[in-house]
């Protein structure tokens, strides 16, 4: 599938946006904004963002002084449908969702991306559950592979199994499920065992938003086990995956300890700032080796750093390396911004809300010093993201709030290698993973 947005009335009438995957579009008079409309007044710098991941839409206002509306009705966050007309100052936007077709060279129609995924209209053999057999409603959307054929197996399960999943450790061929040892946004994970060699593992299950093709599958599943090349002493190892019953499931190294996160709120805001930065370099350790051979991780965040214990004292290793950019590039994952968002948005970088998919390794760098920010602070960022305030709009407007106000005994030197590492401009942050951890190391 792929959404179409067209300018109905304002300064861009007539144009057209598409998105044929998982992207978002801000409108706003900031130059920096997707549709910058500096002439409309009643505009405010970032008015409104949409999240595509298609055929699925929703709008977020985005603060703005005088409102966004869907169909007349003003809206802080509405799910968006075909011919939903979108108003916010002079301009008025209608929403199409539509079947992908060859897309020809149209008059102010612009693409804002080139692969393409979708759904598979007409599917000719029947998309049963993969658990019950129930058949799938018409309408359901099916994410396809790069080069999808009619009638491929389609992996999807109802409403009711996903519940079912979700709530009860499942069987994993070859692996005996222990015990559960945390939930997130992306799936749960289970201590288990591998049943031939008897080795404990992390096994993460995950159940994709949509039904998934085959040839969805197994590209997905291929770019994983590329990930299987990075053996680092910071990195959780990834050992194999698959998928069964629509469910993918990972198994990894198991972290027989927690994670930053807990960490965090054993003694808030007073974690030991010497430990803090030895954290923070070993994470950098880890991405000085992702970077190298071209893998950027794109959700460092507290939760996936896990924290181990070795004869030397606490290890930090880098966990669920790539996940989130396969499940997003694939059309697996759901909308980043319509569900809970606090465990992500904090740490993510700009640049990140403006294009998912050209982050670079500068923002593993901001969101690592994001981290640590976090980890000295119990804090985030920006002022009010745990009261409700709206994260998106904080990260595109604000500064962070320095570092020093939120806890005194912070060097000066140390809050100057902060502010650069937490630059907007990512060309002003650190160059590599490297160069910030020689900058932090004084204070190790």
């Amino acid at each position: 599938m792929r959404v179409i947005l067209d300018v109905l009335q304002g300064p861009h009438v007539g144009r057209s946006f598409i998105f044929d995957r998982h992207d978002t579009f801000i409108v706003g008079r900031s130059r920096f904004v997707h549709c910058p409309i500096p002439e409309d007044v009643a505009l405010s710098r970032d008015h409104f963002l949409i999240e595509i991941n298609p055929p699925r839409c929703e709008i977020r206002d985005l603060g703005s002084t005088n409102g966004t509306f869907v169909n007349d009705r003003r809206v802080e966050r509405a799910r968006l449908k075909s011919f939903d007309q979108i108003a916010a100052g002079q301009s008025v936007f209608r929403v199409r969702v539509e079947a992908s077709t060859t897309m020809s060279a149209t008059s102010g129609a612009e693409s804002r991306t080139s692969r393409r995924t979708g759904t598979l209209n007409n599917h000719p053999a029947p998309i049963l559950c993969c658990g019950c057999g129930m058949p799938a409603p018409p309408e359901i959307d099916v994410v396809r592979g790069s080069s999808p054929s009619l009638g491929e197996p389609v992996e999807w399960l109802c409403q009711l199994c996903r519940s079912e999943v979700s709530t009860l450790p499942q069987p994993v061929p070859h692996y005996t499920t222990l015990r559960e040892l945390g939930r997130g946004g992306m799936g749960v994970v289970y201590q288990a065992r591998h049943n031939q060699t008897g080795r404990l593992v992390a096994l993460k299950l995950i159940i994709p938003e949509s039904a998934a093709a085959r040839s969805a599958v197994e590209r997905f599943l291929r770019e994983m086990s590329v990930i299987s090349q990075l053996k680092h002493p910071n990195i959780v190892e990834w050992l194999e995956q698959g998928m069964t019953r629509g469910q993918f499931w990972f198994a990894m190294e198991y972290v027989a300890g927690t994670n930053l996160e807990a960490l965090v709120q054993k003694d808030p805001g007073r974690y030991p700032i010497a430990q803090a930065c030895r954290m923070a370099c070993q994470v950098l350790k880890g991405l000085e080796q992702a970077h190298g051979l071209g893998f950027v991780h794109r959700d460092i965040k507290p939760e996936n750093i896990l924290i181990g214990k070795h004869r030397e004292g606490l290890v930090a290793k880098i966990s669920d390396f790539g996940l989130a950019k396969s499940f997003r590039g694939l059309g697996l994952l759901g909308l980043t911004f319509s569900g809970e968002m606090r465990g992500t948005v904090p740490f993510m970088p700009p640049e990140q809300i403006l294009d998912f998919k050209a982050v670079l390794p500068s923002g593993d760098l901001y969101a690592t010093a994001a981290t640590l920010y976090y980890l000295l602070t119990a804090q985030f960022l920006f002022d009010g993201m745990s009261e409700g305030g709206d994260l998106i709009r904080n990260l595109l407007e604000e500064s962070p709030v320095p570092i020093q106000e939120r806890r005194r005994d912070i060097p000066d030197a140390l809050a100057a290698v902060l502010e650069r590492c937490l630059a907007r401009d990512p060309n002003a942050r650190y160059p590599t993973a490297t160069a910030m951890r020689q900058a932090l190391r004084p204070f190790c």
